[in-house]
């Protein structure tokens, strides 16, 4: 798989999350990317080390009028207080599409309109309009770099078959693949999106552990 790409299509660890989440752009881990897309955290791309430990789960779905939701469930006595969407290929060059921030930091379940956040959350970056055909990638993660709460990858075309009440999550239970996807970065985001998420029922996602 290209540096590009972290290697999230690795199979689940026995602790159910997906292995090999830490290794990012040359060597950047996933937080220090979510790190890079947000202006306020720049600057957290020149600690020498940058592996906060998985915290939480990030998942993503619709509302009554079919606008996009994001959904985190986050692990007790831990906290999350930014998610960054960016679209694929991920490039350590190319800034963020949206962000959002939350005050006080999330702890538990919680979800946000990505046009029109309430509850605490707050948009830090507007979200344009969905492009059809791309993927995008939505992480989050706290501000302090204490912890991840993972990714999700999607496509406008997946929100559109999407009902309020289901949350789609990267599937960290499935049994692992005979090799990771290859071709260009384009096709590589594409097979890791198509084959490598879930969607599950709202009630699952709040109810279940925090890493899915």
């Amino acid at each position: 798989m290209s540096a590009l790409r972290h290697n999230a299509v690795s199979p689940p660890s026995s602790g159910g999350v997906p292995t090999g989440v830490q290794p990012y752009v040359a060597g950047m881990s996933t937080s220090c990317r979510l790190a890079v897309s947000a202006v306020a955290l720049i600057a957290a791309v020149a600690l020498a080390a940058c592996g906060p430990p998985d915290t939480g789960t990030i998942g993503v779905g619709v509302d009554g009028a079919g606008r996009p939701v994001g959904f985190l469930k986050v692990c007790e006595g831990e906290h999350i207080d930014l998610a960054v969407l960016d679209a694929e290929p991920l490039d350590d060059r190319t800034p963020a599409v949206a962000s959002w921030d939350v005050r006080p930091a999330a702890t538990g379940s919680t979800s946000w309109s990505f046009d029109n956040p309430q509850g605490g959350w707050a948009v830090r970056q507007a979200a344009p309009a969905l492009r059809p055909g791309v993927v995008y990638h939505l992480a989050a993660g706290a501000d302090d770099q204490s912890g991840y709460a993972g990714y999700v990858l999607f496509t406008l075309e997946d929100l559109k078959a999407m009902k309020p009440g289901q949350v789609r999550v990267y599937d960290s239970v499935r049994q692992g693949p005979a090799g990771e996807p290859t071709g260009s970065l384009e096709q590589q985001a594409l097979d890791e999106n198509n084959g490598f998420m879930r969607v599950i029922p709202q009630h699952d996602f709040e109810r279940g552990s925090c890493l899915q």
